[in-house]
């Protein structure tokens, strides 16, 4: 906060005696030059009010804190300030007092008057006892003081700059290099021309305050009241050369030979030629396409909630162009160097009010010609260009809907839909429910029928608490489940071959054997991806609940050592389930906290490191990753390919205050000079979720608004649901949808089932009560499937692809329209992160219902995996039929050889023959397929 400062009568005997030696040193004959307006009045004895003076937490007017007992009077603050021995006296706040010998840290008569001064004393409610930042002030006199009265301030502005002005003051020495006198110059009343007060020196001289000046930074020096130093780069508040030389008649308390100043002048000593005057500050009108509307208030319900503080740099400049680049169309600046940004609905919501421009009166610290509010008032500014952002609120079908489905018999905290058309889910063991497994397969073909609907899986024996999961390119689909929370469940590798089909059980359970098969390092939270060559990635995570980091990467099935990396070290605890990406290049993305690189994908080290992702506008600091937990997909791909791939991550926490981001950010991380592009969400939101549709849009979800994630650790549920279309212009892409009834928090999950519907559970908060222990299982419904269009349907008879091949396909209905292909790569989702997910529209070819679909690039546009392929009939999606692309180049339908995985899935002769054409499309042969040779059947 900008400080205002002290028209400053003497008071003490010390200018007395200086005086007298002035004229004793025969320094002149005649009496001196004074100002014309100097007077002499009867001297005053006892306490006296001086008015209302600026104060600042940051830096006391009145250094010393002084209890008195009962409730706060004036009369009790003066009292218990000459007792103490203090001369200096002042109330702040209704009920806080403080004492002083001196004036300190710039503080004076505030500026605005007494209007500050408004707060009735806690002990007599007819007297005033300050305000915020304002003091009541009394000083006590002796009756022996000499007073001089100040020289009134300026009232016409001064131009940019003032030239040295003459006199016949003698040449001090031991100057900076370039300092030079430029003359005597009135300051204040009610403020300073020069800022930044050093400390008090009672041994200064010219040279002294003036190399300390120079020494700090400073251009320009300036010497009041015989012992105060001033520093800055500018005069300000257009200050004006005195009237005469003569009124800046204190002699230098080091040096009687010199002249420092007087009261309310400054003897001004500078390198610059000329000398650098700015204005008194006013308001600046427009700024780009920002326009002033005025000073409103700012009290307890803050109008504008992100705040960025800047006590150097903050003006209209600085603080609209940070809210502009995070997509806000209102902000303000407040006590000098606090900037706030937000929308214009929260002058409304905050009850603020439009006050006098007076009352917003504090100079901008990165420009002191502008203002930037005052304590409590804001100087506010509109955005008045095109919109930075564009929301649709779609109404009735067109914004989606909300369906409960069922009641789960557990709360899942990983949900993975599976080649059978049903969708695991697990829970954590050790608190989860009683007498179950922890497993359960759910049918959507049965839906609602709690009994029939959920399957009972056994055989898992440790704790998935927080694992990965990945589907494996193997011919059977098999889950893996990887990770744990503690003990031998860190190093859990836990395997389940889907089996069934619609309305029909499976047989098939779990399979784990910590003593056979487990990973190299024991990983909870951890992330997995198959990579181009069919193998498994497997990054990061801690070594148990509050455990030390795991900042290293191994492959399975096992090749070789883990590999080390110090950024996951340097991040932690910070980078957990990290974001990981096949890339068209071939290289691999790895997006961690807030920073993100390229990595090679044979030798793991780096290629390329990224741009840090932008968080808050106001805390650079924020993460994306948990606990800072956003959520991360990937933008479409279309034949041919040739765009770049662009990565999408939405949602994440700041650090102080922990509210969630109200953002999305997205990068093309093979382009040659990546950039962050930032887009505002229409609200706060982490711990959400995010999930791929098969037309191509993205349905943002669950979560909360402040916190991060982690038990208890999230409040305020966010309910709403989001449509991200990226089809649309950027910045115009989402769409407000339909509000659920039920909290989503930790530990939920959002995947697309089969039919197109997005499948929503879980949440788990455990926040003593605020929000339930969620086992209903819910359905949102897209507008695709509320049209009142039918699906459309089809026949593939292929469903074991080679990239680049064409296979056939029969739609056997539809409306007769266009047809196209989308292709969602499998997911499982937990913790914001659905690893595996991606979606690509390759090229299709239709007569009448015969069709032809020609399978994507690989083995990096389209990385070696199972895919769900739908028909899309205009916006309306098929009935999703599983098919597979690539083969199992890295045989892991012949692993894990150990007697509790069996029996094996085999290769078969698609995988063979996907192998050979992997090695053919690519320059090297992979690390795994020196220790995996190829087999058969």
């Amino acid at each position: 906060m900008a400080q205002h400062h002290a028209l400053r009568q003497p008071f003490s005997l010390l200018l007395l005696v200086l005086s007298l030696v002035w004229y004793a040193s025969g320094q002149s004959t005649a009496t001196p030059d004074l100002p014309s307006n100097t007077t002499s009045p009867e001297p005053k004895v006892g306490w006296n009010a001086e008015g209302c003076y600026t104060d600042s937490v940051g830096g006391r007017t009145l250094s010393v804190g002084m209890g008195v007992a009962g409730a706060m009077t004036n009369a009790k603050c003066r009292d218990a300030c000459r007792a103490g021995g203090y001369v200096l006296a002042g109330t702040e706040y209704a009920g806080e007092c403080f004492c002083d010998n001196q004036i300190r840290n710039n503080g004076g008569p505030a500026p605005d008057g007494e209007v500050g001064c408004n707060m009735a004393c806690n002990g007599d409610q007819t007297e005033m006892c300050g305000g915020p930042d304002r003091l009541t002030f009394f000083r006590f006199y002796t009756g022996g003081e000499s007073t001089v009265s100040a020289t009134a301030s300026p009232t016409a502005s001064q131009t940019a700059s003032a030239t040295k002005t003459s006199s016949a003051v003698p040449v001090a020495t031991g100057l900076p290099e370039g300092f030079e006198y430029k003359g005597c110059y009135v300051d204040g009343p009610g403020f300073r021309i020069v800022n930044y007060q050093q400390p008090d020196d009672q041994s200064m001289t010219i040279a002294s305050c003036s190399n300390a000046c120079a020494k700090a930074g400073y251009e320009i020096a300036a010497m009041e009241y015989s012992y105060q130093c001033f520093c800055d780069n500018t005069v300000r508040m257009g200050g004006k050369p005195a009237s005469s030389e003569s009124e800046c008649n204190t002699k230098c308390a080091g040096n009687q030979d010199e002249t420092c100043g007087g009261p309310n002048r400054m003897s001004i000593y500078s390198s610059q030629d000329p000398l650098k005057v700015i204005n008194a500050p006013a308001p600046i009108q427009n700024v780009s396409d920002w326009q002033y509307q005025g000073c409103i208030t700012d009290t307890n319900n803050q109008v504008f909630p992100w705040k960025l503080v800047n006590q150097t740099g903050n003006s209209p400049q600085w603080c609209l162009s940070q809210c502009q680049a995070f997509g806000y169309q209102a902000a303000g600046m407040e006590y000098g160097e606090e900037c706030y940004c937000g929308d214009l609905d929260g002058i409304e919501k905050s009850g603020s009010k439009t006050v006098a421009e007076s009352e917003c009166n504090t100079a901008c610290p990165g420009d002191p010609e502008a203002l930037c509010g005052q304590g409590n008032r804001l100087s506010w500014y509109k955005w008045e260009g095109d919109p930075l952002y564009v929301w649709e609120y779609p109404k009735g079908i067109a914004a989606g809907r909300y369906e409960f489905l069922v009641g789960g018999p557990i709360i899942p905290l990983i949900s993975q839909p599976g080649v059978n058309g049903k969708v695991s889910l697990l829970e954590k063991h050790g608190t989860g429910e009683p007498n179950t497994t922890g497993a359960y397969e759910f049918d959507p073909s049965i839906g609602g029928d709690i009994f029939h609907a959920f399957r009972e899986l056994s055989g898992i024996k440790t704790d998935i608490f927080c694992a990965a999961g990945l589907t494996m390119p193997d011919r059977a689909g098999r889950q893996i489940n990887i990770g744990g929370w503690s003990t031998d469940s860190l190093f859990g590798v836990r395997i389940y071959w889907p089996d069934g089909s619609a309305g029909v059980n499976g047989t098939n359970d779990w399979q784990e054997d910590v003593n056979s098969i487990k990973l190299q390092r024991g990983r909870w939270y951890p992330t997995g991806m198959v990579m181009a060559n069919g193998s498994m990635l497997i990054v990061g995570g801690q070594d148990g609940s509050n455990g030390p980091p795991v900042p290293n990467m191994e492959i399975l099935p096992t090749v070789g050592p883990v590999y080390e990396a110090q950024y996951l070290r340097d991040t932690d605890p910070y980078n957990l389930y990290p974001f990981l990406v096949v890339l068209p290049s071939g290289g691999i993305f790895i997006q961690y906290y807030n920073e993100a690189r390229i990595l090679d994908e044979v030798s793991l080290d780096t290629v390329k490191i990224l741009p840090k992702a932008p968080a808050a506008v106001n805390d650079p600091t924020g993460g994306r990753t948990y606990p800072y937990e956003g959520t991360q997909v990937l933008m479409p791909q279309y034949y041919p390919y040739d765009a770049p791939l662009e990565v999408l991550i939405c949602g994440g926490a700041a650090r102080q205050p922990k509210w969630g981001l109200d953002n999305c950010v997205s990068i093309e991380p093979d382009v040659a000079n990546p950039e962050w592009t930032l887009e505002r969400m229409p609200s706060r939101r982490v711990i959400s979720c995010m999930a791929t549709l098969p037309d191509g849009t993205y349905l943002i979800l669950n979560g909360a608004e402040v916190g991060e994630a982690g038990f208890g650790l999230a409040d305020q549920s966010n309910l709403n649901a989001v449509l991200y279309d990226s089809r649309k212009p950027r910045h115009q892409r989402m769409s407000i949808m339909a509000n659920t009834t039920i909290a989503r928090m930790y530990h939920s999950e959002a995947v697309v089932m089969d039919d197109g519907r997005i499948l929503v559970s879980g949440s788990d908060p455990q926040d003593e009560g605020k929000h339930p222990q969620e086992h209903r299982i819910e359905v949102f419904l897209p507008p695709y499937l509320l049209s009142g269009a039918a699906q459309p349907t089809f026949e593939l008879p292929q469903n074991d692809w080679i990239w680049e091949e064409d296979y056939s396909f029969t739609v056997t209905s539809s409306s007769g329209g266009p047809i196209k292909v989308s292709l969602l790569g499998s997911e499982s989702s937990t913790h914001g992160s659905s690893m595996g997910a991606r979606i690509l529209f390759p090229s299709v070819s239709c007569s009448g219902g015969a069709c032809t679909v020609k399978a994507p690039k690989g083995p990096y546009v389209a990385p070696v995996g199972w895919y769900r392929m739908f028909v899309l009939d205009g916006p309306t999606p098929s009935h999703a039929k599983w098919v597979r692309l690539g083969g199992d180049p890295a045989a892991l339908g012949n692993w894990p050889d150990a007697a509790a995985f069996q029996p094996l899935p085999g290769m078969g002769p698609y995988s063979e023959r996907a192998r050979n054409v992997l090695l053919a499309v690519t320059s090297f042969e992979f690390r795994l397929f020196e220790l995996i040779p190829p087999s058969g059947t």
